[in-house]
């Protein structure tokens, strides 16, 4: 199987991931609360990043 082939399939399993998921709310509160629970940690590991860097930045 090429890159291509394998591509093309990834990208229909998500369609149809996709798919199943904009036809099911209890499946879309599920995905929303992830994403947003990722958003958050992302947003506190760039806090942490920032504030380390600062401190080496003084030290």
């Amino acid at each position: 199987m090429t890159n291509s082939n394998v591509t093309k399939n990834n990208l229909k399993a998500v369609s149809e991931i996709a798919a199943k998921v904009m036809r099911d709310r209890q499946l879309l509160l599920m995905l929303s609360d992830q994403v947003y629970e990722l958003m958050l940690e992302d947003l506190q590991h760039q806090r942490e990043r920032g504030t380390n860097y600062g401190r080496r930045l003084n030290s």
